[in-house]
């Protein structure tokens, strides 16, 4: 996800509206120009980073050194900052921040200090340092509680709740950073709701909450005027939409919507949502059984992300290198070719004179130039040759790892990196293999099992251990899980703390015996995280597959695992470190499934729901 989140970076860029307003000093008008300069400038930048705009902002930052208005020369510096952090030069960006922050700490203003630390915190973000993007968002939260008057520090707060979300998506703490993103209620600021929407619809994705993403993305808080006015916003609009339908297995729409985003995307630097798009494109295409439309659209995210890696690795010194080789390459050829001139002029004029005064003389010299001609041209195809077999072999062995690396790439995109076992998008791809729709609802042997487990209090772990202590937790219980499994068992990475066991061929008892197996080796088990030994349980939820309600009416499989979340749901609210199993619905159910999943404790308690529990 971390992948799919590098997403959600490019849809969060500062909102300037906030420290736009600059205090003029009176009867000064090289100011009050000035100022209405750094106006446009930061009206520019809300709706797309240019290139072109740097001339403009160091003009800005000239001018007012020379005014002496450290203001808006502090201002000035944070723009270009931006604008060379827009474009990857975070070498540059880093200085002018800092030199910005500064000018701005001996003024006493920390609303633009606020912007600074905000601005660096993104930077620390897309250099994936997020220890320091942390450090940074608590020194612009102190600020903005401490110290930025009142009327500021609402639009200010929306700000910080947006990157401190967008900073928890990026670590995978996805319900963490809806807590988060759901605090900022603003309603004056269209530009900053539309991307606190979007940020909680992405993080509503994460976890496959695609109804509630949904309704987010198609709410009034997405500003339609805003989309239209921001190219960069509009494309993570639309990424979001074909993710949803994704999810949702509309793939037709998904379908339509990512090729029309992509289709924005072509001529700009959003390789990260080109990427995404492509995988989204390749999903879709390969649940409809166009293989042929999924394997290219496989390819080109390949090559997206090999474009993507090579950015991480700072390529644009690698450009200016190549360039300034070719440059030197061009100015050597062009002084060759100069003196080639000159000096064949001077071979022409010493042979005329050879030739005036001795003919047999000049023979023998134009031998001897047609010798080291011949020999000189000889040289130059078994050099031109030797360089050709050895560019064939560069290119063959690229070849050879591009394909490799294609391979390893299909591979990564169906393993969660931190705990080795397969996530989403491989359930997703074998579940329906492994379902047969003939089995008998009579048997005794039911087809399979879904099981979801969560690690209980795993919010307090990292709170109180921090996040590496946190992913110990995740990778140990990921351990137990294959040691307590079947070979033939599915354990899926689900989402943050949530796992998913599916188990074939098996009864209601066995599962019991499973559950409670996985439960107590999660109980017992000795944690130790810091060199400390910590308390480590789990709460699940499982229920069989087939599962009828009412005569012939059998359940999808995304609907009996939503009956395991309930259980789960149950046995975390009443009790913890425990299980609820679901065995089967009395016939007839009158309940609908929405109700079902509302009182399963009551449906279980009036007998229509039969279900067995730890406690």
């Amino acid at each position: 996800m971390k992948q799919s989140l590098y997403f959600l970076l490019g849809c969060c860029v500062l909102s300037f509206g906030a420290w736009a307003n600059i205090s003029l000093e009176p009867n000064s008008s090289q100011r009050e120009d000035l100022s209405k300069m750094l106006m446009h400038l930061t009206d520019s930048l809300k709706e797309d980073y240019d290139l072109n705009l740097l001339p403009q902002v160091r003009v800005l930052r000239e001018q007012s050194k020379q005014l002496g208005a450290k203001d808006l020369q502090a201002r000035s510096l944070l723009l270009e900052g931006l604008i060379r952090q827009h474009f990857g030069d975070y070498k540059h960006s880093l200085v002018l921040h800092n030199d910005a922050l500064n000018i701005a700490k001996p003024l006493n203003l920390p609303t633009l200090e606020v912007q600074i630390y905000l601005a660096m915190a993104q930077l620390e973000m897309d250099l994936e340092r997020f220890r320091y993007a942390q450090q940074l968002l608590d020194q612009a939260y102190f600020l903005i509680t401490k110290q930025v008057a009142a009327d500021k520090a609402h639009a200010l707060m929306g700000e910080y709740v947006l990157w401190q979300g967008s900073l928890y998506l990026l670590k995978g703490s996805y319900r963490q950073a809806l807590m988060t993103l759901s605090d900022a209620t603003l309603t004056e600021y269209t530009l900053l709701t539309s991307k606190l929407a979007l940020a909680r619809a992405w993080a509503h994705l994460s976890i496959g909450e695609y109804q509630k993403a949904r309704q987010l993305i198609n709410s009034d808080l997405v500003k339609q005027p805003v989309l239209k006015r921001n190219l960069h916003l509009r494309v993570r609009y639309k990424l979001m939409g074909a993710t949803a339908a994704l999810q949702a297995g509309d793939f037709a729409l998904a379908i339509d919507t990512a090729k029309q985003a992509l289709n924005d995307t072509f001529g700009t630097r959003f390789l990260t949502e080109q990427s995404l798009l492509q995988n989204i494109l390749a999903g879709a295409y390969a649940q409809l059984g166009d293989f042929e439309q999924a394997h290219l659209y496989l390819k080109r995210f390949a090559l997206s992300q090999q474009a993507l890696n090579l950015q991480k690795r700072n390529n644009k010194l690698l450009q200016l290198e190549a360039q300034y080789s070719l440059a030197a390459q061009k100015q050597q050829l062009s002084v060759l070719e100069k003196d080639n001139t000159l000096q064949a002029q001077q071979l022409i004029q010493h042979q005329q004179q050879i030739d005036n005064a001795h003919l047999a003389q000049q023979r023998g010299v134009l031998g001897l130039l047609l010798i080291a001609l011949v020999v000189g041209f000889g040289y130059w195809r078994w050099q031109n040759k030797r360089y050709l077999i050895t560019l064939k072999q560069q290119v063959a062995e690229r070849t050879e790892e591009l394909a490799e690396r294609n391979k390893r790439l299909q591979a990564l995109s169906f393993t969660d990196s931190l705990t080795g076992l397969n996530n989403r998008h491989y359930f997703f791809s074998v579940i329906d293999a492994q379902i047969k729709p003939d089995v008998s609802m009579n048997s005794d042997k039911q087809e399979m099992i879904f099981c979801l487990l969560d690690i209980d209090h795993f919010k307090r772990v990292n709170d109180t251990y921090g996040h590496a202590a946190g992913d110990i937790v995740l990778q140990t219980v990921a351990d137990i899980l294959k040691q307590c499994t079947r070979e033939s068992d599915l354990v899926i990475r689900w989402g943050g703390e949530e796992f998913l066991i599916v188990m074939p061929n098996m009864t209601h008892n066995e599962a019991i015996e499973a559950v409670e197996r996985v439960r107590r080796q999660v109980e017992c088990f000795p944690f130790v995280v810091n060199e400390q030994p910590i308390q480590v349980t789990c709460s699940i939820g499982f229920a069989p597959y087939p599962l009828t309600n009412g005569v012939n009416n059998a359940l999808s499989w995304e609907q009996v695992i939503e009956l395991a979340d309930n259980g789960l749901y149950m046995a975390k609210k009443e009790h913890r470190n425990a299980w609820v199993g679901l065995q089967s619905l009395n016939q007839p159910l009158n309940s609908s499934i929405k109700q079902l999943n509302e009182d399963y404790r009551s449906l279980i308690n009036s007998g229509q729901v039969i279900a067995s529990t730890s406690y």
